[in-house]
This record gives structure tokens, C-alpha cells and sequence, in this order.
């Protein structure tokens, strides 16, 4: 499997190519209506569109060098339950817990619905499933192990 730190560095990679692609087009638009204007032959586009283009290119080269290879490819189920796993701590506005979330009011609260240790199911032989803190989502032990009660 894949590296979970690849895999959530991959999706937010792509969330910043699709924002910076619909900042491009943006800019794009404000050139070419800018142009039609002042009567303009050539379009003058902006250094900040010419930035944000190499951005995209730059992302897409990135995200290029980080798929896995044949032979290390994942198939569908595995693919969703990391990407559930890894977005398990996300604020109802979708920012990770600790990342900075203007409509919480500074710090991302996390998922209010599913804090570490909440008991939220039990297994095919009975054996109750935990939710773990973040950083031991990835370990498949640290969902049966009972959180430690201080």
C-alpha cells in the first residue's frame, strides 16, 4: 500500500491544482475582456497568470512523480478506505484538526462526531472497534485496542 503520507499530500496537491486552474482561468478572462476593451489586437497577460500556470505545471509534474507504480497499484477498496481513514479528523467545513479553519475560529476542531477513542461499531467475532488517535489511524490494531481512561 501506498504511504499514507503520499496519498493525503496527493489529494491536497489536487485540491490546489483545481484552485489554482480556476484562478488561471480567471485571470485569463480579466486579460481577454481587458483587451476587448481598449480595442487591443494581442492579449496582455498578467505575470501573476504566467505565475499560476507554471504552478499548475509544477503540481502536475509533482503529482506525476508521486503515482505508484504498477506494481505497487492499489486497487478501488484499498484506495477508499485510505482516503476515508485519512479524512476521519476533518471539521465539518473540511479542514484536518490541526490545521488553521477560519470558521472555527482559528484551529480546525477535528471531527466533533467521531473523537479518538468513541466506541463506533464491533467486528464479525464481537470485538468492539475504536476510533485511535490520528496519528495511529493507520495501524490496524489501534482500532480494537480500548482507549487508555486517565
Amino acid at each position: 500500500m501506498t504511504d499514507p503520507v503520499i496519498t493525503d499530500l496527493r489529494r491536497e496537491l489536487e485540491k490546489a491544482r483545481l484552485a489554482l486552474i480556476d484562478s488561471q482561468s480567471h485571470l485569463a478572462a480579466h486579460a481577454e475582456s481587458n483587451a476587448a476593451l481598449h480595442c487591443a489586437t494581442t492579449v496582455m497577460y498578467s505575470p501573476l497568470h504566467a505565475k499560476v500556470t507554471a504552478a499548475i505545471g509544477q503540481i502536475e509534474h509533482a503529482l506525476t512523480r508521486t503515482e505508484p507504480n504498477e506494481d505497487q497499484a492499489e486497487d478501488y477498496t484499498t484506495r477508499l478506505i485510505a482516503g476515508v481513514l485519512a479524512d476521519l479528523d476533518r471539521c465539518d467545513h473540511g479542514r484536518h484538526a490541526a490545521d488553521p479553519c477560519g470558521s472555527c475560529g482559528g484551529q480546525s476542531a477535528g471531527n466533533q462526531l467521531l473523537p479518538p477513542g468513541r466506541h463506533i461499531g464491533h467486528g464479525v467475532h464481537a470485538n468492539p472497534i475504536y476510533v485511535p488517535q490520528p496519528a495511529d489511524r493507520w495501524k490496524p490494531e489501534a482500532w480494537r485496542t480500548p482507549p487508555a481512561h486517565t
